[in-house]
């Protein structure tokens, strides 16, 4: 049976229980925490034409539990497993809960605040839709890195692989696949922070993304000639479909974390994502996010 669209969160908190509330005594070595989230997205389907664009904010909740195990030489393990839910104000077939898990093998290369680190992670995590064309796995495989350069800088930078399945829809043209929703692509984020106090910490970064996108829009032959599937996407409107593409993406976003109590972070962020598609189908989309996050 689907789930109905405010059950979308309910039912991650439900999830999420099991995370938060298992006795520290048999779980010594694990931490949790939980999130609350507020997004405004300017183009949540990629639209090319300002007809078609469709904006939204959305509220999301989630909860992780984690554990950390050292070992010798400056090499660890990280393993967590969360749940998350968001619901969309005006377009309910994208609200959706997910359940996911990542392990992370790190290295810290000598002793010091300065010394240089490398890490490798793996995750997976199903996802979950209101509107179900969208269901599928997500898996992910990064590699990363990072140094403090002065006192008050740190510099990161990750290379991600990611892959997400989702179930073949009946196609709409002759000839062209209707896996929409399959998708793969390869990204590079460079950070830099700047500690300006005990208690806030200033973000900076850029992103570049390749491989594929899905843009539901209207119907038309350049978006038909530049797509590799293409499907019905009735969440959006009954006139509208999904094209995956091939397109490459660039982003600038800036941030500050303010530390608000011992085991409280508030999160603001703004990102702008410029996106250059086969056949010139270019695209833009801004995104302001406000998130509270607490460790138990």
């Amino acid at each position: 049976m689907r789930i109905s669209n405010l059950n979308k969160c309910s039912c991650a908190l439900l999830c999420a229980i099991p995370l938060l509330g298992v006795s520290p005594l048999a779980l010594a070595d694990w931490g949790s925490s939980a999130k609350v989230e507020m997004r405004y997205d300017s183009n949540i389907n990629n639209a090319q034409l300002s007809d078609d664009i469709a904006s939204a904010t959305v509220l999301g909740v989630g909860a992780a539990a984690s554990s950390f195990f050292a070992f010798e030489e400056g090499n660890s393990l990280s393993i967590s497993a969360e749940a998350n839910g968001e619901v969309y104000n005006n377009y309910s077939g994208v609200n959706n809960v997910s359940l996911g898990a990542t392990a992370a093998m790190r290295k810290k290369w000598a002793l010091g605040a300065y010394a240089p680190w490398t890490a490798i992670s793996v995750s997976a995590a199903h996802l979950n839709f209101d509107n179900n064309i969208r269901d599928g796995w997500r898996y992910q495989a990064a590699l990363q890195g990072g140094k403090r350069i002065l006192e008050r800088w740190d510099v990161r930078a990750e290379y991600m692989l990611e892959r997400r399945t989702a179930e073949e829809l009946p196609p709409d043209q002759p000839g062209i696949s209707g896996d929409v929703f399959s998708q793969s692509n390869r990204s590079l984020t460079l950070n830099a922070v700047y500690t300006w106090s005990d208690t806030l910490l200033l973000t900076f970064g850029t992103l570049w993304r390749h491989g594929d996108v899905v843009a539901t829009t209207s119907e038309t032959a350049n978006m038909i000639a530049s797509s590799q599937a293409i499907a019905a996407d009735p969440v959006f409107g009954p006139h509208l479909y999904a094209y995956r593409m091939t397109a490459s993406s660039y982003g600038l976003n800036v941030g500050m974390n303010i530390v608000v109590a011992e085991r409280s972070l508030l999160r603001a962020s703004m990102m702008r994502v410029l996106t250059h598609a086969e056949g010139d189908n270019d695209y833009a989309r801004n995104v302001l996010t406000l998130s509270w996050n607490y460790n138990f």
